[in-house]
């Protein structure tokens, strides 16, 4: 009984892990015909202790993210075309999609890769479940771009991840002008505020911002709010009880305004307060919906 415990609890940690192919980073890249796999010249794997080695301008974004490592492949074919592969893991897939969202723009070329990827030039990027992957080549042209777009979807194939968006990307209103391809999730320091963090943001096409930070415990939401309210120089005793609108008169964002409904802050910046109270409420309808569903 005693080496059944002993497998059964090693067997819930594996499967617990991100799912990838090998442990090294030559289970993570597909052999692919007409195509040469080597590592690049220097290291081919990177962690959070020495990531600023590759990335050095960018490193602090990616930790925040989450970041466990990254892997990368360089491929040649025999007509001299070059990909390089850069797969950044995370620790969950809304850290990946995080990363991802921050270096996307909704006026990309978007593909069918992965839950989603875009191309433009020489550069392909894709979200992978818990993978961030960057492709890059020094070819040109539409050669170039079909080289790139092949070794995408035999990535994709190969580290067997699943693919969707955050849960909670779709507690947005969908039919209130939102724009697509540009929702966010900002880890830390949102709106600029330690206190504030683990958000996630839809863009309108009216100019402004819903956002929704899930804290687990109505408690927890109103530690949040009151530490975010301090910050911004307002008198704590300002908070309101859960379901009421609260007015943040953010000196670094304009008016911010927040209703607390259970463990979930909604929140929305660039309305007034009349508009903002109806669209909370409609958002908060949306959310019991989804959630019933």
């Amino acid at each position: 009984m005693q080496v059944l415990t002993v497998y059964g609890t090693l067997l819930a940690s594996l499967l617990a892990q991100p799912q990838s192919p090998g442990g090294d980073s030559a289970g993570l890249f597909p052999a692919i015909d007409g195509w040469k796999l080597a590592p690049p010249p220097g290291d081919s794997v990177y962690t959070r202790e020495n990531l600023w080695d590759i990335i050095d301008g960018a490193a602090d974004v990616f930790l925040s993210y989450g970041f466990v490592d990254l892997h990368i492949g360089e491929y040649t074919s025999s007509g001299g075309d070059d990909v390089r592969a850069e797969l950044y893991r995370h620790k969950s897939r809304d850290d990946a999609f995080g990363m991802y969202s921050q270096e996307r723009s909704p006026a990309y070329h978007f593909i069918d890769v992965g839950t989603q990827g875009y191309i433009e030039g020489q550069v392909l990027n894709f979200l992978c479940g818990v993978y961030y992957v960057k492709l890059s080549s020094h070819s040109r042209g539409e050669k170039a771009q079909d080289a790139l777009i092949l070794i995408a979807r035999a990535l994709d194939g190969h580290l067997r991840q699943d693919r969707g968006w955050p849960a909670e990307c779709a507690f947005f209103p969908p039919s209130e002008g939102r724009r697509p391809n540009a929702d966010t999730y900002v880890a830390e320091n949102f709106l600029g505020y330690r206190a504030l963090h683990s958000a996630y943001v839809a863009q309108y096409e009216e100019g402004y911002k819903l956002f929704l930070i899930d804290c687990d415990s109505p408690e927890k939401a109103r530690e949040m709010v009151s530490a975010y309210v301090k910050a911004a120089g307002m008198n704590e005793s300002l908070l309101v009880k859960e379901g009421k609108l609260l007015e943040v008169v953010d000196p670094h964002n304009g008016p911010v305004y927040l209703r607390l409904e259970g463990g979930h802050i909604l929140g929305d910046i660039g309305l007034r307060y009349v508009a903002s109270d109806d669209i909370l409420r409609r958002f908060q309808d949306r959310i019991s919906l989804v959630q019933t569903h």
